[in-house]
């Protein structure tokens, strides 16, 4: 005899014909159309916005400039460099010596040594803090995932997490504003980034509680967009509003993500958990349960497929405010590169929203998730050539865009991809926080030897190598899932 959920408060929203019952009580509705479905949509797509805005903000722009601000002040204080932007003209000149076309004096040669060892310590420390965040983030996602999948609340299983995970990275926002030391700056920057990873897996997890299976790619489309909106809108205000406010850019993205969750959880209210029956809690099967869905094939190898494409990107995407000021040729200053920042930022969105709304909509159609997964990474791994073969801004441009329009169309499908091979649609929680645990392992690493290649080779040629080689592997990673096509 089959088991109906409870009659009681939902009684009403139990008959509604937009909305697809659960079998098991306690967890979501799934939305088939109508108001309760667009205005889901919305909202979700207006947190992600925030979200990922947040992280788009602080990883591209004010973390960077952070870390740059506290190495300049250690190598440069009482020389004749006197600001930031004072180092373009140092890099000039070196770019200038390295091409034959000029001399150093001896007290310029004493700058350059200086330069050299600011240029190290800035993308050591970067990548220090970059590796730390990710490295405990491994933890958050599977944990919160699986915690959000038993919680009982009258709002749902996922909302207090959102909620908590975005005021939880607001404090330590404003925490990164008043940060004079990298070991300050790694501390509140590694503890916010696991808060806002508190709130990213939930919200994610929602498409899989709340979504039906036919519309599944066209939401990972439009998610996909909320996430790179997010990171493009992030750059683009960040990057003009650092060489206004400063460091108080801080307190615009704290207060953003706050108001993300909140306008979610209240327009997009889910059913009370309060009826979920689940096992008692066993410490061992949850250790273990970060291997399970690793024994299966298909997930596993979408699993390293992604790890090694957040890998490659990380390796650069963490790197370009240097890159703009270091590689391209001629150099920029910290202010320039913060602007420009933006507008290559703000010339790569159309292209990559495009190709995700294309992409999701494309792949459920023709009923394919494979060849648009593996062929934006082969294309993303070919592009990473013009950097090396013209390290000039108007071919950085073109880089950046097909990067980011490329990107977009891999991060569309693979959400959806990764939905697809889910071993167990009950544990979807669970699952896809293993899932995102690819990506922080490639967050991970990328900076540790992204920093190291810099550090050791003083250029940027070696990393884009590194990046090629790592995103090429991604592409023939996904070769081998054979229940999706």
């Amino acid at each position: 005899m089959s088991i109906r959920p409870t009659e009681s408060a939902d009684s009403t929203a139990a008959s509604d014909p937009l909305l697809e019952e659960p079998t098991r009580p306690g967890t979501s509705a799934k939305y088939l159309g109508g108001r309760p479905y667009y205005q889901y949509l919305v909202s979700f797509i207006i947190a992600s916005v925030f979200l990922y805005s947040c992280y788009a903000a602080m990883a591209g722009i004010l973390l960077p400039n952070s870390v740059q601000t506290i190495e300049f002040r250690h190598f440069f204080a009482g020389t004749s460099v006197t600001t930031i932007n004072d180092v373009q003209a140092l890099t000039d000149l070196k770019q200038a010596i390295d091409a034959g076309t000029a001399t150093a004096t001896a007290d310029q040669q004493c700058l350059l040594d200086l330069l050299a060892q600011y240029d190290a310590a800035r993308a050591r420390s970067i990548s220090l803090m970059m590796s730390i965040g990710s490295f405990f983030t491994l933890f958050a996602q599977p944990i919160v995932g699986v915690l959000s999948d038993r919680w009982r609340s009258a709002f749902g299983r996922r909302a207090f997490w959102i909620v908590a995970g975005a005021v939880g990275g607001a404090i330590f926002m404003v925490g990164l504003r008043y940060s004079s030391t990298i070991a300050l700056l790694t501390l509140f920057w590694t503890v916010g980034q696991v808060s806002l990873n508190f709130m990213q897996a939930p919200l994610s997890t929602t498409v899989a509680d709340r979504v039906p299976e036919n519309k599944v790619g066209m939401i990972s489309g439009l998610s996909g967009v909320g996430m790179m909106a997010g990171f493009t809108g992030g750059s683009v205000v960040a990057g003009i509003l650092f060489n206004i406010l400063g460091l108080n850019t801080y307190f615009v993205f704290a207060l953003a993500v706050v108001v993300g969750a909140l306008l979610f959880v209240t327009l997009a209210k889910d059913r009370s958990s309060k009826d979920l029956k689940v096992a008692s809690f066993d410490w061992i099967s949850f250790i273990k349960g970060y291997a399970i869905p690793l024994r299966d094939h298909d997930f596993r190898w979408t699993w390293v497929a992604r790890f090694f494409m957040f890998f490659g990107y990380t390796a650069i995407s963490n790197f370009v405010l240097y890159i703009l000021q270091s590689h391209i040729q001629p150099a920029l200053s910290a202010s320039e590169a913060n602007t420009t920042f933006a507008g290559l930022s703000s010339a790569a969105l159309p292209g990559q929203l495009i190709m995700m709304l294309i992409a999701g909509r494309l792949s459920d159609k023709v009923g394919r998730r494979k060849p648009f997964v593996i062929g934006s990474s082969a294309f993303i791994a070919a592009i990473m050539l013009i950097p090396i073969l013209a390290p000039t801004l108007p071919a950085f441009y073109v880089f950046f865009i097909l990067l980011a329009a490329s990107y977009g169309m891999y991060m569309a499908v693979d959400v959806a991809l990764f939905i697809d091979v889910l071993p167990d649609k009950d544990a979807a929680g669970r699952d896809l926080g293993v899932a995102n645990v690819a990506s922080n392992i490639g967050q991970m690493l990328a900076p540790v030897a992204a920093g190291q290649i810099v550090a050791i080779t003083a250029g940027y040629n070696a990393l884009f190598c590194m990046s090629i080689i790592a995103v090429a592997i991604s592409a023939v990673a996904i070769v081998p899932v054979k229940k999706v096509k």
